[in-house]
């Protein structure tokens, strides 16, 4: 019976962001575990794919400004694609075809921000962003490498794979 009010706690703790918290893996991560996981990830709203957007966007934009190196900037570009396009598919109750037009999408966005002129952010912010991208970025192969062992998207992860490959 203590399990039940534990679990709900987990369940909530899961929910809290910190307002200037950097983007994670969060329906990535729960695809490439299969149906169960994505199924406790839940169904977000539009709403929240949106401010998930924008945290990317705004992270990696801001990346590019505090000059990250571009290779790992674009990395966690990469993953950020695949984390947007794996939530627009579970709002939206789709599968492969939505996560494969949602990462092109995404990545035509990411094209956008490498170009954009932005006032550099602040030293602390720069810095989290520099241990941030390397980090996203590895979690992201591992997520992608954990979809491949599972079966999941065999050929888009594989691209994805190659695509975060050093």
């Amino acid at each position: 019976m203590r399990l039940v009010p534990l679990l709900a706690l987990f369940a909530l703790a899961a929910c809290a962001t910190l307002p200037d918290a950097l983007p994670s893996l969060r329906y990535a991560d729960a695809a490439s575990r299969g149906t169960l996981a994505s199924v406790l990830a839940g169904r977000p709203t539009a709403a929240q794919v949106e401010r998930t957007t924008d945290a990317w966007s705004m992270a990696l934009g801001d990346s590019f400004a505090c000059g990250v190196p571009m290779r790992q900037t674009v990395d966690a570009g990469v993953v950020g694609a695949l984390e947007i396009a794996a939530m627009n598919a579970a709002a939206s109750r789709g599968g492969e075809r939505e996560i494969r037009e949602g990462v092109g999408q995404y990545i035509g966005r990411l094209v956008e921000l490498a170009v954009e002129r932005r006032p550099r952010p602040d030293a602390s912010r720069c810095d989290a962003l520099a241990a941030w991208a390397p980090h996203i970025a590895n979690e992201g192969r591992e997520t992608v490498a954990r979809a491949r062992r599972n079966g999941l998207m065999e050929d888009e992860y594989g691209l994805l794979l190659q695509l975060l490959s050093r």
